[in-house]
């Protein structure tokens, strides 16, 4: 049977790719819709995968910890309508790159509020994903230069706001997937994020183009699927030990261009992508050695 820590890493690498294809869409979409339009519609993507699941509403009534279903609720959709924003506005590889401190945030707040500890050995190993990130993003980076809007008013906190929410959120599903089924966690999500960025979207929400419905859908349910998968991941292990896995999209996404596109992955994007792989491979590794 496998251990904990590598169940929750595979559960946290599914939860990987399910983000990346919604984060595409969203990248797609950005062009045509509101991103609060589309921060609402990726939150309703957890109730609408519970609809279709009908029976998780049966676990409702396994509730627990009723006060951290509502800070995850509004810490989940300040990072929700950040994160959005910021992919539909930004250039992909900066907002991939300066989300990499969560990394960090995560790690330090597992600490913090729920008292688990790492090691300094894991330190290392998100610090070397976080340089391998970098080092593969180092051309897209230096290719954009510094994006005039990132620095311009209120529009330099959100990054930074993304980042820190993103964490807290985190955290919060942690704590929840302890205490409660993860249909449950992703339903009451689901329905009180939807409620928080419904008032703000509906400022500014448009009619969809009818061809563009499936890939909004789409993007909706695979959001859901992903906070799904994350808290599955959360309840084998601590987000904390997990944290290197979640610098593991960029190895994945040129992985998916070279077999779906033929991209052909450059010498800085290759080196990054083995520093990630690495760090990554410190879970498995580290849970080897706990075993024994």
């Amino acid at each position: 049977m496998p251990r904990p820590t590598i169940t929750g890493a595979l559960w946290i690498i599914a939860s990987a790719l399910a983000f990346m294809a919604a984060n595409i869409a969203i990248r797609h979409l950005g062009a045509k819709l509101p991103p609060l339009e589309m921060a609402m519609f990726r939150s309703a993507g957890g109730l609408i995968m519970v609809v279709v699941a009908w029976r998780a509403f049966l676990h409702l009534r396994q509730l627990r910890d009723p006060h951290i279903h509502l800070v995850r609720a509004i810490i989940g959709a300040v990072s929700l309508m950040a994160l959005v924003h910021s992919y539909a506005t930004l250039p992909v590889a900066l907002v991939t790159a300066f989300m990499y401190v969560r990394a960090v945030l995560v790690v330090f707040m597992a600490r913090l509020f729920l008292g688990e500890r790492v090691g300094p050995d894991v330190w290392a190993a998100v610090g070397l994903g976080i340089a391998g990130g970098v080092v593969a993003l180092w051309p897209r980076l230096t290719a954009i230069g510094t994006p005039a809007a990132v620095w311009d008013g209120w529009e330099a906190l959100i990054l930074p706001l993304a980042a820190l929410a993103g964490a807290g959120s985190h955290i919060c599903m942690r704590r929840l997937a302890l205490t409660n089924p993860p249909s449950v966690v992703v339903a009451v999500s689901a329905i009180l994020v939807t409620a928080v960025v419904a008032v703000p979207a509906s400022s500014v929400a448009i009619e969809p183009p009818a061809a563009d419905i499936p890939l909004l859908v789409g993007m909706a349910l695979l959001s859901g699927l992903a906070q799904w998968f994350t808290v599955r991941g959360y309840r084998y292990a601590s987000p904390a030990r997990l944290a290197p896995l979640s610098l593991i999209d960029v190895p994945i996404a040129l992985v998916a261009g070279y077999a779906l596109f033929g991209e052909v992955p450059g010498g800085m994007q290759a080196v990054g992508s083995m520093m990630i792989i690495g760090a990554a491979l410190y879970v498995f590794r580290a849970e080897r050695s706990d075993s024994r």
